[in-house]
């Protein structure tokens, strides 16, 4: 009996040990194929954060490099060349999925957090990779795959240049004299069809270099030019200093601004009484069904919905700044959209400017998340309704308005006065007794978006 159990026990003995070499190996053979794996990780890791970096840094608004970049620095590091599908050239090398032998590598693009003007500034990079197995296919695989991904930003805050002083996107610029009065503008103009007024005695005043808001030569002496959709210019217009200023024929209308909207605060008002703070300001935030009108304006966004008319009545900003001024505490930006009426600024005297400072600038952007804007009304679902100026207008408004869907009408014995960049589909202004109306640029005008990283990696 002794003996048959130890011959037992013998036996059961060799089955364990069996067992645990078996286990043993299979663990062996998952850990060696895990850790090139992970190696094969580390690496691709590497690699999609470098090109991810370089290519975020190709954004830009005037195309776009950074698919192509990222492909280059993919190239290099996993030794594959370009054109690889549909990524031929740095002018074609679209977002998408791409597959090089073992290798999947997908490219996309996102916008930085509150709109970030009209092109994306944020590049995602995934590759994987399959790479046979070592010991692993004694189990039934052959392949293991290791991934890596990164998201990148360009550095720093988003640009995008303001183009002319006055754009009529899809009509004329139809700016009229009359009586004693005149008419300037003192940077660029759009029309895409003509610029200037209907008979040459009242003919629109332009200087041949552009000038700054204060009256100063804007640096380098940049000159003006009138810019159309491809017709000849029936109307009339004058350089004020008698030298010549270039038409440029064919010129596409600009839609720079459609995805640089400001962003509100999330707060909603329904009523004037619930929108005003102690003092009796407007407090920026989301207007439903009203807009503010008269008084004085918090610094911020205002956004406008569903508002029958928007009539703004003699309002201001809290502490207004002179027109062209950077403001950095008290800068409004008016946001809106087809669900409103017409839109009166008769009176209104607005600043919207709070940063004016070169690109070069350190330190935060934007402070009041205007991105320069006075008035907002682009989009998918654009303002459309008119704009109205006048009789007897004071309006002085200070920032970029961009209404490219809304005809823009100023009548009468008005002198309103606009710094910055004014971009309507079609603007009709009658001149008549003293009226004045003035148009004056900003040397260097940007729409500057917000700064809510510094660039680089996201994680």
């Amino acid at each position: 009996m002794a003996e048959r159990r130890h011959k037992s026990q013998s036996g059961q003995a060799v089955v364990i040990v069996v067992a645990i070499i078996v286990a043993l190996t299979v663990l062996g053979t998952m850990v060696f194929d895990a850790g090139l794996a992970m190696s094969d990780r580390r690496n691709l890791q590497a690699y999609a954060d470098a090109s991810a970096l370089a290519g975020a840094r190709s954004y830009g608004p005037g195309g776009s490099k950074a698919h192509w970049v990222a492909m280059q620095y993919l190239g290099t590091a996993l030794g594959f060349g370009t054109p690889v599908g549909p990524c031929s050239s740095a002018s074609s090398c679209p977002a998408g999925a791409y597959t090089v032998a073992n290798y999947n590598i997908t490219l996309s693009d996102s916008w930085r957090v509150n709109g970030i003007l009209n092109y994306p500034s944020v590049l995602d990079v995934v590759i994987s990779h399959r790479l046979p197995s070592i010991f692993a296919r004694m189990l039934g695989y052959s392949t293991v795959t290791a991934a890596a991904s990164a998201r990148a930003t360009v550095p720093g805050p988003q640009f995008n240049g303001a183009n002319y002083a006055v754009a009529a996107v899809n009509g004329d610029a139809l700016i009229n004299g009359g009586g004693a009065a005149y008419q300037t503008v003192t940077g660029p103009v759009y029309a895409y069809g003509s610029f200037g007024a209907n008979n040459s005695p009242h003919s629109t005043g332009v200087p041949s270099v552009q000038t700054n808001f204060d009256g100063t030569t804007c640096p380098g002496n940049p000159a003006n030019h009138l810019d159309n959709g491809g017709i000849n210019n029936s109307l009339d217009y004058h350089t004020t200093d008698s030298n010549p200023m270039p038409q440029n024929p064919n010129i596409a209308p600009p839609t720079v601004y459609e995805n640089a909207a400001p962003v509100p605060p999330s707060v909603v008002y329904t009523s004037a009484a619930a929108a005003k703070d102690a003092s009796g300001h407007w407090n920026p935030g989301i207007y439903s069904g009203f807009a503010p009108s008269g008084g004085t304006m918090n610094g911020g966004v205002y956004k406008i919905i569903n508002a029958s008319s928007v009539s703004l009545g003699s309002i201001t900003n809290t502490i207004h700044t002179p027109s062209g001024i950077s403001d950095p505490t008290g800068a409004v930006a008016i946001v809106m959209d087809g669900s409103d009426g017409g839109l009166d600024i008769s009176q209104a005297v607005l600043n919207g400017l709070d940063d004016l400072n070169p690109p070069t600038t350190n330190g935060q952007r934007d402070p009041m998340g205007t991105h320069n804007f006075v008035i907002w009304g682009g989009g998918a679902n654009p303002y459309t309704a008119g704009v109205t100026i006048g009789p007897h207008a004071g309006t002085d408004m200070s920032g970029i308005i961009y209404l490219p869907k809304s005809p823009y009408v100023s009548d009468g014995n008005s002198s309103p006065s606009f710094t910055g960049s004014v971009i309507v589909d079609s603007m009709t202004v009658h001149g008549g007794g003293n009226g004045q109306q003035v148009f004056k640029w900003v040397c260097g005008l940007n729409a500057v978006a917000g700064q809510p990283y510094d660039g680089g990696l996201v994680r």
